[in-house]
């Protein structure tokens, strides 16, 4: 079957259409993707060092070190050094941040269910497996 690069730009324009999903979302709540990217983690895994947020949110460190100050400056999260190592640092949600999240997130979860939701069960879980052969390459 010859489909050139057909799936790849059905794969890239779907990609593209639920970014932009994403971001119309995330810019409600007055939060870019990475501000969004790293309080999810933060609400979601707890206190973390700056690498390991970098490395879940995909963002690298000299880009995530604005993103970070962008979130001390809204007052949603903290950085404080580690005791043990002080080179490190590790980032909290304040009680803002809890707040903020608590209150977004379910509303965010239910937006993006509802893009998701053009698939039934089987076809998420289907899509689900085949893009993680893709990845796994």
């Amino acid at each position: 079957m010859k489909n050139d690069l057909k799936t790849l730009t059905i794969l890239l324009r779907a990609t593209n259409f639920i970014q932009e999903k994403i971001k119309e979302d995330v810019f409600r709540y007055d939060l870019n993707l990475s501000e969004f990217g790293a309080l999810e983690v933060l609400y979601h895994k707890g206190p973390l060092p700056v690498q390991a947020i970098c490395e879940k949110v995909l963002i690298a460190s000299s880009s995530m070190s604005y993103v970070i100050e962008n979130l001390i400056k809204k007052e949603l999260i903290e950085k404080i050094k580690d005791p043990s190592d002080r080179r490190i640092h590790i980032v909290h949600l304040t009680d803002k941040g809890v707040r903020l999240f608590d209150d977004i997130y379910p509303k965010h979860l239910a937006h993006m269910r509802s893009v998701i939701d053009a698939l039934d069960a089987s076809e998420e879980y289907e899509l689900q497996k085949l893009l993680k052969k893709l990845g796994k390459q």
